[in-house]
C-alpha cells in the first residue's frame, strides 16, 4: 500500500474536524456507518469512496473501517503505534480486562477484527494514536502471512514497555 496515500486520507479526515467549521454533515455520516459492514453505507461513500480507486474487497473496507473509527475517536497522533496507545490505556485505567480484549484482537479474523477494533477505539477514550499505521496494517490483515507479522508487531508494542518477570514475558 502507498504510505503517502494512507497519510493524505487521515489528513482529509482531520481536515472534517478541524477549523472554525467542521463538516458534522460528514463526520454524522461516517459515525453511522460503524454500525453497517464497512463499506455499506450510502451516506459515507461521498466522502470514502474517492479514496478507495482501484480497492476491491478488504481493501476497500479498511477506509471505510477506519473513516468511521476515526470520526468517533479524531485523536491522531503520528507515529505513536496503536498497540502503544491501547497498553497505556491499559495502564492509566488499571484494568486487566483491556489485555484481555487486546489478546483476542490479536486472534481476530477479518470479521472478527471490524468488531473488536470498533470496541478497541471505544476504550482508548482520550488516547491518540497514528491512524495512518493503523490503517496500512487493517488493509494487510486478509493476507495470512502480513497478518502474522502485524500480529507479532502489535504483541511487541503492546508488552515491549514491562518488565521481565511480568505476564509477556521479556522482548529479546
Amino acid at each position: 500500500m502507498n504510505e503517502g496515500k494512507a497519510q493524505n486520507f487521515i489528513r482529509y479526515l482531520s481536515s472534517l474536524t478541524g477549523g472554525e467549521k467542521p463538516n458534522t454533515g460528514a463526520l454524522a455520516a461516517l459515525k453511522r456507518s460503524v454500525a453497517f459492514e464497512p463499506g455499506t453505507y450510502p451516506r459515507s461513500f461521498p466522502y470514502v469512496e474517492p479514496w478507495t480507486e482501484g480497492l476491491e474487497g478488504w481493501r476497500r473496507k479498511a477506509y471505510y473501517l477506519v473513516a468511521g473509527l476515526f470520526a468517533h475517536h479524531q485523536k491522531h497522533q503520528e507515529g505513536r503505534p496503536f498497540a502503544r496507545a491501547y497498553r497505556e490505556e491499559m495502564e492509566k485505567r488499571g484494568s486487566e480486562s483491556l489485555e484481555q480484549r487486546f489478546l483476542a484482537l490479536l486472534d481476530s479474523d477479518e470479521e472478527e477484527l471490524i468488531y473488536r477494533l470498533r470496541q478497541a477505539v471505544t476504550l482508548l477514550s482520550d488516547t491518540a494514536f497514528d491512524w495512518a499505521k493503523l490503517l496500512k496494517d487493517i488493509e494487510a490483515w486478509h493476507k495470512t502471512e502480513r497478518r502474522d507479522q502485524i500480529k507479532v508487531a502489535w504483541a511487541r508494542q503492546f508488552y515491549g514497555g514491562q518488565p521481565a518477570g511480568t505476564q509477556g514475558g521479556e522482548e529479546k
